[in-house]
């Protein structure tokens, strides 16, 4: 198995109601349990109240937040999946890909 990074881009949207936002939690668990059936390893949506973006040691581009960003980041997910077709696949059936656009990529193993 490899694992894959599923990069969650677009600007976060707040559930209108709290349970709306039960609703939303219970549909991505259920993707976890039932898709991934254990290939879950990690994920979680970013804070977007401060960053740094670095060019060197010792330059700081920008100081965030980057909420004006035209490819905004607001999560990620790492999977196990036989294969990029695979990933794509339960990517595919993931309930954030109503709201957001997910890039799946290909992590190199750190050996």
């Amino acid at each position: 198995m490899d694992q894959f990074l599923i990069i969650v881009k677009g600007c976060y949207q707040m559930p209108q109601s709290p349970e709306e936002s039960q609703k939303s939690l219970a549909l991505f668990n259920d993707w976890v349990q039932h898709v991934l059936n254990g290939g879950f390893v990690a994920g979680a949506p970013l804070d977007g109240s401060e960053g740094r973006l670095l060019k060197s040691k010792t330059e700081v581009l920008t100081d965030g937040p980057f909420m004006e960003s035209k490819e905004m980041i607001s999560g990620y997910i790492i999977i196990n999946a036989a294969d990029l077709a695979q990933a794509t696949e339960f990517t595919k059936k993931c309930p954030l890909l109503d709201l957001y656009q997910l890039e799946v990529r290909k992590l190199k193993p750190m050996v």
